[in-house]
């Protein structure tokens, strides 16, 4: 079970790798401006979730999204952090999010780098 510390932590990781992924790649800040405005505050769950699903539509070949190549170098980099708080972001809100194996856009998977590979792997096995 989460301390408050450890959960005020991972809200402080959760919303400085929000604040990276929007300097690196500028096309989601629209999502994050309507998840604020949608609950009244940063909720990093839904905002993830929609990071995963913009990236999806992404690879999938949906030019209005952010590019899904920028987004897996900007996370492969996150991966790589000395920041125990911010690598767990990663895994648990991107990496849990991607498609399941039979569902669309999955074989962006193939498009890992090797830390996330690695992270995703260890997270997906006796799936």
């Amino acid at each position: 079970m989460l301390t408050e510390d450890s959960r005020e932590s991972l809200r402080r990781a959760a919303a400085k790798v929000a604040d990276d992924l929007i300097s690196a790649v500028p096309g989601f800040r629209v999502l994050h401006s309507d998840n604020v405005e949608n609950y009244g505050e940063f909720l990093f769950a839904p905002f993830y979730w929609d990071v995963v699903e913009s990236t999806v539509l992404s690879y999938l070949g949906d030019e209005d999204e952010p590019d899904w190549r920028s987004t897996l170098e900007f996370m492969e980099a996150k991966i790589r952090s000395d920041d125990d708080a911010e690598k767990s972001i990663v895994v648990s809100e991107f990496l849990y999010n991607l498609p399941n194996r039979g569902q669309p856009g999955h074989e962006l998977i193939r498009h890992l780098g090797p830390e996330l590979t690695k992270n995703f792997a260890r997270m997906t096995q006796g799936r």
